[in-house]
């Protein structure tokens, strides 16, 4: 809950540009007046701010939604019941900058699946600007420039000072704004269904879990090339901060970055004692160092029938795609993005190209199935691909 100081100084909080009023939803009352206000509108305008650099579990510390003229800002670390907000809030129209990473916090932490979003980043990226960051188009639409000093801030201590009450706010006051002028171009150079297409396809994508080896999370990068030994040391050093950062709930890169569990593994020999062990840093806390230390001595007595060994790589080699097939798709893909002043890898990335090449790139079928097409690329690229490639001439 906000303090009664909080909540006085919120009546004079005005974000500079443009003149909207802030309200903080953190009780009953507050969240009612949200959704009442939430009746009256198919689209809302959405941004939000999580922990993930502050806390070992990322958790979503505050939504921020424009709703008409006001925004709100609502708490999920208050004692609010969210259900009935959520459930409204996925029969609205979205509009948020950068939706990947907010639609899967809101699917990890509740199961959320939007009915429909709009993404500004990638109306700006189907229209070719050449920034697309949200300073970057509101500075070019609006000659504002949005703050960012509390981007890292720790969004989950409370009370939220007005200055970061602020700043979560600034950013959904120039989205509608965007939205407009967006669609209006896309529109002029009918790439409107294009962007619907892909913001459809980003929705599907948001509410999958992303596969985890969970084995092998502790093989960094950088130990490819380790040898059995060190692999053991390393696997313990990994557990032993991973549970150290689960206790103090901190990142693991805060309670020890990763090139220094590489160089303590580094440091083993393929037997014997090393014949220099690294130094921790200083500001490490005096147990965690004792800790890690006594973890390392303890490694390297691990037995060797306990030692994990290093990743074979695939005994099948990968297929290798003809070169003239691959530079003629990627030529005309190339062409097709200049023509249109795109980024060619909207209309296919590296890997989509080499998947169509190793079919040979003369069948329709094969192509359509190894591309995983969305429509507007299939209507793009696939006809011009199939046209008959130009000969190779001979040099001299």
């Amino acid at each position: 809950m906000q303090s009664d100081d909080t909540s006085s100084l919120l009546n004079t909080i005005q974000p500079s540009q443009p003149d909207f009023p802030i309200d903080y939803v953190d009780s009953g009352p507050a969240m009612g007046k949200l959704l009442k206000a939430m009746d009256s509108v198919e689209t809302v305008f959405l941004d939000l701010e999580a922990d993930s650099m502050h806390h070992y579990f990322a958790k979503i510390c505050l939504i921020q939604i424009l709703v008409g003229d006001r925004c709100y800002l609502v708490d999920p670390l208050s004692e609010i019941n969210l259900d009935g907000f959520l459930k409204k809030l996925a029969d609205k129209i979205l509009v948020l900058h950068g939706a990947d990473y907010d639609l899967r916090m809101l699917y990890q932490s509740s199961g959320f699946r939007p009915h429909r979003v709009y993404d500004t980043m990638l109306a700006a990226q189907f229209l070719g600007k050449p920034a697309f960051g949200l300073a970057a188009l509101v500075n070019a639409y609006f000659g504002a420039t949005l703050k960012k000093d509390q981007q890292k801030a720790d969004w989950s201590q409370r009370p939220l000072p007005p200055l970061m009450l602020q700043y979560g706010a600034q950013d959904t006051f120039f989205l509608p704004g965007l939205y407009d002028a967006l669609t209006g171009e896309l529109r002029e150079k009918n790439r409107l269904e294009w962007h619907e297409e892909c913001c459809r396809e980003l929705v599907k994508a948001t509410a999958k879990s992303k596969e985890v080896d969970l084995e092998n999370t502790w093989r960094i990068d950088g130990s490819s090339r380790f040898y059995p030994r060190q692999l053991a040391v390393l696997q313990a050093l990994w557990k032993f901060r991973d549970q150290t950062a689960k206790d103090l709930d901190l990142p693991s890169y805060k309670v020890l970055p990763s090139d220094i569990l590489l160089r303590f593994a580094m440091a083993v020999p393929q037997e014997g004692a090393p014949e220099h062990v690294p130094s921790l840093p200083s500001r490490l806390n005096s147990k965690i160092k004792a800790g890690y230390q006594e973890v390392f001595q303890q490694a390297l007595g691990i037995s060797e029938s306990d030692w994990p060994q290093p990743l074979r790589p695939p005994r099948r080699v990968a297929p290798s795609p003809s070169s003239t097939v691959l530079n003629h798709l990627k030529a005309v893909r190339d062409k097709i993005a200049e023509d249109l002043k795109m980024d060619p890898s909207l209309l296919a990335t590296k890997s989509t190209l080499t998947a169509v090449a190793l079919t040979g790139a003369n069948s329709r079928p094969k192509m359509m199935e190894a591309a995983k097409w969305m429509k507007w690329q299939e209507g793009l690229l696939l006809d011009a691909w199939l046209q008959p490639r130009e000969p190779i001439q001979n040099p001299g």
